[in-house]
């Protein structure tokens, strides 16, 4: 769990370094791409720990599949 904590701490960070410099040169799009690909990790790994150890809520999960892109 702490190297997950340390993984959520380390992106939040950097998404605050990127609003920071939109803000600073008033470009809106300054580092989407960066954003989205840490966005779509984070989510790539709770969703991962949840299907290694889903717990109580194992009956709800439904699996899908991911398009690579």
């Amino acid at each position: 769990m702490g190297n997950t904590k340390s993984r959520v701490e380390l992106s939040e960070a950097i998404l605050a370094l990127i609003e920071k410099q939109r803000i600073q040169t008033g470009d809106g799009t300054l580092g989407a791409d960066i954003e989205q690909v840490i966005i779509e990790s984070q989510f790539r790994e709770l969703e991962d720990e949840i299907l290694e150890d889903p717990g109580a809520i194992e009956p709800w999960l439904i699996r899908r599949r991911r398009t690579e892109n």
